[in-house]
């Protein structure tokens, strides 16, 4: 076989419809284009294409060739049989399970998954009609009828954790039926990123709209050590109506605030912290990366980015028992006036807004670069700060040694009426600290998104300078002056900014990551001192 396949749905082929179907489903489970697929099985991309969009024009011998390739354990069944079966499902009155999808106290539609495994999203009559109306995602325009586009499957797919292994830890911990999203969120869509909550259509919400359940030191330290019990996101099984969902692949939960109380919210409460565990160590072929001191380092990089005025979310070290981890404030969260009602605030990542599979979340693997996003905040509500601000955060990624700036790692807020403007940034972490690692060298590190150079694309961070930034400018026909204006002030303030974050440090931060964004930093600065005669 060439993919996972874990819905059985398809035992038997009856017509073209019901085969594009099921290798359309095959391919959405397994994150692969078009392209990619077609790779797979040996025919060109136009005929996968051709095939999911109008499969009932297909020729019998194109047919055949794709049941063949896919080699699915499936009878293909004559006409009259498929007649009969279609006659009896419709006298069956079959029902296809639904989500429930609302934001805040207002249903907004309903996810549907089909008989085949498909994931369908219509939007309720009253959200439409609503002055409150926006597209749950820039992928899913508002409409009326049902949205069976790939973006549907993609978008809830992406509130999910990336990780295979958190994945398999919800099917286990709460019997899912499968690892398709809306079985997923089925179980732990109750609060997820943004404003999205997802109840299954025949649930009762038991709970006031505000609930929760304050926590000891020793169940903090419980919920965050759950991952190593094989128990995902920290929802323990005595706290049974704690269901959460966190995008990303880092271990990490989602816990309520109130006062300098960690609780852990009930029922559709929201949660008002991200907090994650350290990374530990990721090995790969040829190198070990040691990610232990992630929950520093992050702290350290939010820190800094801060003192340099980028827009980033408050967060503090947290400690509960032998765990040290990273408290991150949500910015998709905010309490209204009386601070009586916690609200969620629409966002989605890239990914979502661009209909992306997850796995082409970086940009080497086909996924948005900066000039696709930057293209994209043209049509921001504050274009102006958004792409000045997405030109900066770049350079800063640069001067910290941040690869993972990926799709996923960009989010922007829906607005009332479908307009958007970007969020703060967040995930930043800098690879300088693992440096000297077995196998890892400053020639290693990479940016996720490319700068233009004068052959193709520069992403080596040693190799970059600021023509670099400017020549890609260029190409965006982002002001060259501004350009000019964001690395000068990176030369002149970058001094001064490493200082004040590390007086500010508590007494048992680690010196070594200091010391190691410190160093790779001034060196990186002393590029830009020269170019703009800065000491």
């Amino acid at each position: 076989m060439l993919w996972t396949y874990d819905m059985m749905s398809f035992q038997k082929i009856y017509n073209p419809t019901q085969l594009a179907n099921a290798m359309k489903l095959v391919r959405q489970q397994n994150g692969w284009t078009q392209s990619e697929l077609a790779k797979k099985i040996g025919i060109k991309q136009a005929t996968i294409s051709n095939f999911e969009n109008n499969p009932d024009n297909t020729t019998l011998t194109t047919f055949f060739k794709i049941l063949q390739s896919l080699e699915l354990s499936m009878t293909l069944c004559d006409a009259k049989k498929c007649l009969a079966r279609i006659n009896r499902t419709a006298r069956s009155g079959v029902v296809m399970p639904k989500l429930v999808t609302w934001m805040n106290n207002q249903r907004v539609g309903e996810l549907t998954k089909l008989a085949n495994g498909a994931h369908t999203f219509k939007y309720a009559p009253e959200w439409l009609a609503s002055r409150y109306a926006r597209p749950l995602s820039l992928s899913l325009p508002l409409q009326r009828g049902n949205i069976t586009s790939d973006a549907v499957f993609n978008f809830f797919d992406n509130l999910l954790p990336d990780s295979p292994i958190v994945r398999d830890r919800i099917v286990k911990r709460y019997h899912a039926k499968s690892r398709q999203p809306f079985d997923l969120l089925s179980e732990i869509g109750r609060d997820s990123v943004g404003a999205v909550t997802l109840i299954p259509e025949d649930e009762t919400v038991t709970h006031p709209i505000m609930a929760w359940e304050k926590l000891t030191e020793a169940r903090l330290e419980e919920v965050l050590t759950a991952y190593k019990a094989d128990i995902p996101l920290g929802m323990i099984r005595e706290e049974n109506d704690f269901r959460i969902s966190v995008a990303g692949a880092q271990e990490k939960t989602a816990l309520l605030r109130i006062g300098n109380d960690w609780c852990i919210p009930k029922g559709i409460t929201p949660t008002t912290h991200i907090i994650k565990l350290p990374i530990g160590e990721i090995r790969q072929p040829n190198a070990t990366l040691d990610l232990s001191q992630s929950v520093d380092n992050e702290y350290y990089c939010l820190l800094l980015a801060k003192e340099l005025g980028l827009n980033v979310p408050d967060a503090e070290i947290i400690k509960a028992g032998n765990v040290r981890a990273l408290a991150v404030e949500r910015f998709d969260r905010r309490w209204n006036a009386e601070r009586t009602v916690l609200l969620r605030l629409p966002q989605e990542d890239m990914c979502q807004t661009f209909g992306l599979t997850s796995s082409v979340k970086y940009e080497s693997d086909g996924g948005p670069g900066i000039a696709r996003i930057m293209a994209f905040l043209m049509g921001s509500s504050e274009a102006l700060k958004d792409r000045y601000d997405f030109m900066k955060f770049q350079v800063f990624q640069w001067l910290i040694g941040a690869t993972d700036g990926h799709a996923k790692n960009f989010s922007v807020f829906i607005q009332a009426g479908g307009s958007y403007r970007l969020t703060p940034f967040y995930d930043i972490i800098s690879a300088f600290p693992v440096l000297g690692g077995a196998g890892i060298h400053i020639s290693d590190l990479k940016l996720a998104m490319g700068l233009n150079a004068s052959k193709g694309k520069k992403t080596a961070i040693d190799k970059i300078y600021p023509r670099h930034f400017l020549a890609t400018a260029k190409l965006l026909k982002f002001p060259e002056v501004q350009m000019h204006e964001i690395l000068s002030d990176f030369a002149r303030m970058i001094p001064a900014a490493l200082d004040n974050v590390k007086t500010s440090l508590p007494t048992d931060f680690p010196e070594n990551v200091v010391t190691a964004v410190e160093t790779n930093v001034l060196r990186l600065h002393g590029r830009l001192s020269r170019e703009y005669g800065i000491k």
